[in-house]
């Protein structure tokens, strides 16, 4: 009878731990394969990128020495694939829209050129199909990457 009872404890295991499982697994292969792709694009394009960084749905990365930023979507990150070059940009800040005080509908990256503004979204509450964290991690994500861009903006 005990076997019985710990065998079904197994199974139960088993079904809750294997989905988890897989999918953790599969999001980070996903991660893995679009910051693999944006790498290889940039190196086509002349940019070195060091640190590709997965926030959302959105695969950001800087290049420091050339100053160019370059950004894609983790869906589709070569369809998507864009290069800013950061010496045209006039201003650079963390963007979000909210719907209440405590509910975010879109957080991003707000870069403002002399031709117009480029905004690129970490989070998008009615994105069904896009990767989501939490909207105020993301947040923190956009202000931390408005610290690093601001410094290669070219001085006005």
């Amino acid at each position: 009878m005990e076997m019985n009872t710990t065998l079904i404890g197994i199974i139960i295991l088993l079904l809750i731990f294997v989905p988890v499982g897989y999918l953790i697994f599969n999001t980070t292969g996903q991660d893995k394969k679009a910051k693999k792709t944006v790498s290889q694009l940039s190196q086509t394009k002349g940019i070195h990128v060091k640190n590709i960084e997965v926030i959302g749905n959105c695969v950001i990365a800087v290049d420091e020495t050339s100053k160019k930023l370059v950004y894609s979507s983790k869906t589709n990150p070569n369809a998507d694939f864009k290069i800013i070059d950061m010496v045209e940009v006039c201003d650079c800040r963390a963007k979000s829209i909210k719907q209440t005080d405590k509910t975010l509908d879109w957080v991003g990256l707000e870069l403002i050129e002399k031709t117009g503004k480029v905004e690129i979204p970490f989070y998008i509450e009615n994105d069904e199909e896009g990767f989501t964290k939490d909207p105020f991690v993301c947040l923190q994500d956009a202000k931390r990457w408005e610290g690093t861009l601001k410094p290669m903006l070219k001085a006005s």
